[in-house]
């Protein structure tokens, strides 16, 4: 791509009042012929930011010339090819005796000519609702507009999942019959909101292979666990296969009644961040997939941004190979919005990786005829 990137400055018969910069969303090159902008939006940004007034629009075709002695505007342009035929840039326009304005636009320019190059977008998608007017698991918890707050198990609040209620029902009969009970896995989505009770031992958190080769029990024959909520199911395994050697006799929950949510979410992530030099984050923090890529970055030592609008990315930020974006905006939003922006810096790969994990449904047991 970079062989056919072309930074070039053209006078133009176009009127540009000083203090603003015509934002171009397409321009006509004099040999590459028409030109679109898809970021146009990012560099209007910019502009505002800087304290000048950008108007967006499309040059007027044949306005650009290589030599024009009597323009009164200066026109920064970077174009390049698309590999299925045509070309995208970025261009600027400004009056010929703004100092101000054709110093920021000849910066901006130069700034992401820098940057442009093949760029591979890894997306961690959001879940959708499937015929029977479910989320299936193993995506990631979006927030819509509807619904700005997730389970403690991950999934969305929309999302009628079971989880918490087995966890807090296999909890309580555990400790009715008089068993020691410790609640096994990460507490990553907050406290798991078990209801109050007034008889039995309280239970034991069990977080890691650490603690579970720690703990101590009064009677190893009536050891029993319950998995948090929200834990990351490979994790809480590994736990369980510490304690079931310390303890034989160990029992507990169903596995049927775990929530793969966030195992599916971690793995999702975890295999594009893997292949990552950035993540991009779109949306709130307190997100379970936000939250989730946020910690596996930094394990990894990935650069972490905040994209708070589409349209505060710098050129700092995408100057990347590999982008994992996590989009925890409404309805998707930041994810469309930012992906046409890198549409137009660069040919760009936009690419899904989901996990799911549900039920074999040809071997679900079936309940019993009604008499």
């Amino acid at each position: 791509m970079n062989r056919s990137a072309l930074s070039e400055v053209f006078r133009a018969t176009l009127r540009v009042p000083p203090g603003t910069l015509t934002v171009a969303t397409s321009f006509t090159h004099p040999a590459r012929g028409r030109v679109d902008c898809p970021a146009h939006g990012l560099l209007a940004a910019l502009t505002r930011n800087s304290g000048l007034a950008p108007r967006s629009r499309a040059l007027p075709a044949a306005c650009l010339h290589a030599h024009l002695p009597d323009a009164t505007t200066t026109v920064f342009a970077v174009t390049y090819e698309r590999p299925e035929g045509g070309h995208h840039g970025l261009a600027l326009a400004a009056d010929a005796k703004d100092s101000a304005a054709l110093a920021f636009a000849g910066r901006q320019i130069d700034s992401f000519r820098a940057v442009l190059r093949t760029r591979r977008l890894l997306y961690v998608m959001a879940p959708t609702t499937d015929a029977d007017g479910r989320a299936p698991a193993g995506s990631v918890p979006a927030q819509t507009a509807a619904a700005p707050s997730w389970e403690s198990c991950g999934c969305p609040a929309t999302r009628a999942c079971p989880a918490p209620r087995n966890a807090n029902s296999a909890l309580h009969r555990f400790t009715d019959r008089g068993d020691e009970v410790v609640v096994v896995g990460s507490q990553a989505a907050g406290p798991p909101p078990w209801e109050a009770r007034t008889s039995g031992a309280a239970p034991v958190a069990v977080r890691s292979r650490q603690e579970a080769e720690s703990v101590a029990v009064g009677d190893p024959d009536r050891l029993a666990f319950v998995v948090t909520p929200g834990s990351v199911v490979s994790e809480a395994a590994a736990i369980l296969k510490v304690l079931r050697r310390r303890y034989p006799r160990l029992r507990g929950q169903h596995p049927s009644e775990w929530c793969y949510t966030m195992e599916d979410l971690h793995t999702a992530v975890a295999a594009a961040l893997s292949q990552s030099d950035t993540l991009l984050v779109a949306g709130r923090r307190s997100a379970p997939a936000v939250r989730t890529a946020v910690c596996q970055a930094a394990e990894a030592k990935l650069r972490v941004h905040d994209v708070t609008t589409p349209t505060s990315l710098r050129p700092q930020d995408i100057d990347a190979a590999t982008i994992t974006l996590v989009d925890a905006t409404p309805d998707g939003r930041g994810r469309r919005e930012i992906g046409r922006i890198m549409n137009g810096l660069g040919p760009a790969s936009h690419i899904r990786r989901e996990v799911r994990s549900y039920p074999e449904p040809l071997l679900m047991p079936r309940s019993a005829p009604a008499r």
